[in-house]
């Protein structure tokens, strides 16, 4: 035993041989029987981990049933876990919904939440608990989970959790796979230069964040990004700085504004999903352009959406405005200095994911009212009876007017 700064006893653990024995018991099958039993009866009866405390487990990436569908081999993309005692677990394996039929002590879950909030920095690893953080999210180990606990949840401790890659498809592995063609790669590139902003919109699992994650490796290798997060999800570049969104009313929105002091090249804003849209709007308006993802299941419904979140950011900001700020958004987001482009992305009819448009938001100013259709210009559009996407107009927008 030695002491630590604070004079407490500590001891010493080789925490990455623990690691190592622990994923090889799952890899090898001896604990498939074991996860009907508490953790701390399997922890003994195998002889690992038994002596552990939470400081000593806020240092390994294990993450008991978890373990059973991480390897790659599997190809599982999501693990769901309902709430009930009785529940077996769900995934999402080569894209299809499967029912494994794995059914855990709900010690485990428990034992899991707690290891999910240490590894990621929500909770304290000197705490066991903390009933305070009902719901929770966050990233660590290319996990994005989102857990739940009584009383939010009632049947018990909820799960969903997304395997982020391990490495990152980029622009070309996208271009090869037909999930967006070459020329409407560089199309989006060209515009990015050009100081256009660029919005990604899709259904959930549509592909938002792997097509957002392949621009930002390619805009990142020359540019400088501020990306803002909930989770730090999106992969680092060579000279990208990476911002945690605080919890609370308008955290997504400081982090905008603190981005504009960090030199950046393009603010990228994982999701888009409240006041930071007209934070972003503002920002592109002043040389600053964005990179973000936001739900929606059609281009109109992107800006709608955007309107709408940015209208309420703009209330909050000066106390109501009502006409005012609608005019003030909707010129932003249909003007010149914004020139914004939406990439819709999903599902063609053969179930592949894709790009199914890509359209850019024409000059009108101020006119028109909240709700009413925006002005776009269609560049790309998916073609179900070529199943492909193909090129259908030209950029109307100053940055490439007469060149593309």
């Amino acid at each position: 035993m030695n002491f630590d700064s604070i004079g407490t006893y500590t001891t010493d653990v080789d925490t990455a041989a623990v690691s190592e024995e622990l994923h090889m018991l799952v890899r090898s099958g001896r604990m498939r029987c074991c996860w009907q039993l508490p953790p701390e009866e399997v922890f003994e009866l195998l002889g690992v981990g038994g002596h552990l405390r939470a400081a000593d487990w806020a240092k390994i990436g294990w993450y008991g049933p978890l373990e059973i569908w991480r390897d790659p081999e599997h190809e599982v993309s999501d693990i769901l876990f309902n709430g009930s005692e009785s529940d077996p677990f769900f995934v999402i394996q080569g894209g299809a919904m499967v029912n494994t039929g794995v059914v855990v002590h709900p010690l485990w879950m428990s034992w899991l939440r707690c290891q999910l909030l240490r590894r990621s920095g929500k909770l304290s690893p000197m705490l066991d608990d903390n009933p305070d953080l009902l719901m929770a999210q966050g990233v660590t180990d290319r996990l994005r989970y989102a857990v739940t606990m009584p009383p939010a949840t009632p049947h018990g401790i909820s799960l969903s959790v997304r395997l982020l890659p391990e490495r990152w498809r980029s622009l070309d592995d996208l271009v090869q796979a037909g999930t967006i063609t070459r020329e409407a790669a560089d199309l989006l590139l060209e515009a990015l230069a050009c100081g256009a902003s660029v919005l990604v919109s899709g259904a959930t699992g549509s592909g938002k964040t792997t097509l957002t994650a392949a621009i930002t490796q390619a805009v990142g290798r020359s540019k400088r990004l501020v990306m803002i997060e909930d989770g730090g999800e999106l992969p680092r570049s060579v000279n990208s700085l990476h911002v945690e969104a605080l919890d609370g009313e308008g955290g997504f929105s400081r982090a905008v504004k603190f981005a504009l002091r960090q030199k950046p090249h393009y603010i990228v804003v994982g999701e888009v999903r409240g006041s930071e849209a007209i934070a972003m709007l503002q920002a592109a308006a002043t040389g600053h352009p964005g990179i973000g993802t936001i739900h929606a299941g059609a281009t109109q419904g992107a800006l709608r959406n955007l309107e709408r979140m940015a209208m309420l950011g703009l209330a909050a900001e000066s106390g109501g405005a009502g006409q005012a700020a609608a005019q003030i958004v909707r010129s932003l987001i249909t003007s010149d200095v914004v020139s914004l482009i939406v990439v819709q992305i999903g599902q063609t009819p053969g179930g592949h994911r894709a790009v199914l448009a890509i359209e850019e938001v024409l000059r009108q100013g101020s006119q028109g009212q909240s709700g009413d259709h925006f002005p776009t210009g269609a560049l790309f559009r998916h073609d179900p009876h070529a199943n492909a996407l193909l090129r259908v107009g030209n950029v109307n927008g100053a940055w490439g007017l007469g060149r593309l």
